[in-house]
C-alpha cells in the first residue's frame, strides 16, 4: 500500500479540512521560530500565547494568499505574513501603558533634541541634566523603554538578522517593480547613515544584536559590561535610529 501524499502548499485552496490542518501543524515550527524571535525583544508581560494564536492566523492567511509562481519560496513569505499579523494584533491591543510610551518618547526627543542642538551625540549625563533626573534614573528608563523601542523598529519593516536593516526581499512580487526597487535601495542607503551616526559602542552592540544575533549576556561579556548594562546601551542606540528612521521614512 503506498504511503498516504502529504498535502503541498500550492494545494491549499482545494484539499479537504482533514488536510488542510495536516499541513497547518507541519508549518507550526515555523510559527513558534517567529514567535520566539519577536519575543525575545519584547517585555515579559507579552501573552506568548496569544502571539501564537495571532501568528496560526498569519499562517493560514499565507497558506491561503501564497503563489507558487512567485520567486519567494514560502517559508520566506510566510515568516512575513506571520509576523505581520503578530504585530497587527499588538497595533490593535495597544498593549504598551500610556505611561511607558511617554517615557520612551520623552527620552526619544530629549537625545534628538540635545544632538541637534550640540552637533553631536549626547552623553548620558547630558541627557541626564536636560531631563532632570541623576544618571541611575535614566539607565533605568532606558531599560523600561527596551520593549516599546524594539515593537516599533519592528513596526517599521524590518525583519530579523541581517534582513531587518535591508529592503524587504522577502515580498512576493509577480514582476519587478523599478520604482519600488529604487525606493528599497534608498531605503537601505538610509538605514546605513543611520547606523553610521551611532556612536561607535551603540553601533556595535546594534550589529552583534541584530546581525551576529548574540544575547545581551553574551555582548556584555564582548564589550565588557553587565548584562543590564548592554540592553541600556542597546536601548540608547534604538531610540537614536528610531528618531533618525522616523524623520526618513
Amino acid at each position: 500500500m503506498k504511503p498516504k501524499k502529504k498535502p503541498s502548499v500550492e494545494s491549499f485552496r482545494t484539499i479537504n479540512d482533514d488536510e488542510r490542518e495536516e499541513l497547518i501543524r507541519s508549518f507550526l515550527p515555523l510559527v513558534k521560530r517567529v514567535v520566539h524571535r519577536l519575543a525575545g525583544r519584547l517585555p515579559a508581560e507579552v501573552d506568548i500565547k496569544e502571539m501564537l494564536n495571532s501568528g496560526i492566523i498569519g499562517l493560514v492567511d499565507a497558506l491561503e494568499k501564497y503563489d507558487p509562481r512567485h520567486e519567494t519560496n514560502f517559508s520566506t513569505y510566510a515568516q512575513f505574513r506571520i509576523r505581520g499579523t503578530i504585530l497587527d494584533s499588538f497595533r490593535v491591543q495597544d498593549w504598551v501603558p500610556r505611561s511607558l510610551r511617554h517615557k520612551a518618547h520623552k527620552l526619544e526627543n530629549t537625545y534628538l533634541k540635545l544632538e541637534q542642538d550640540l552637533g553631536r551625540p549626547a552623553e548620558d549625563h547630558e541627557v541626564a541634566d536636560a531631563m532632570s533626573v541623576d544618571l541611575e534614573t535614566l539607565h533605568k528608563m532606558l531599560g523600561e523603554v527596551s520593549g516599546v523601542v524594539m515593537l516599533s523598529l519592528e513596526e517599521l519593516g524590518f525583519g530579523h538578522g541581517e534582513e531587518r536593516f535591508r529592503a524587504d526581499e522577502s515580498l512576493p512580487s509577480s514582476r519587478p517593480d523599478p520604482l519600488v526597487q529604487l525606493l528599497d535601495s534608498e531605503r537601505v542607503e538610509i538605514v546605513a547613515r543611520a547606523l553610521d551616526r551611532l556612536p561607535e559602542k551603540e553601533r556595535l552592540v546594534i550589529t552583534l544584536y541584530f546581525y551576529e544575533e548574540l544575547n545581551l549576556k553574551e555582548i556584555g561579556e564582548i564589550i565588557g559590561v553587565t548584562e543590564s548594562r548592554a540592553s541600556q546601551i542597546r536601548s540608547r542606540a534604538l531610540l537614536r535610529l528610531r528618531s533618525y528612521l522616523k524623520r526618513a521614512f
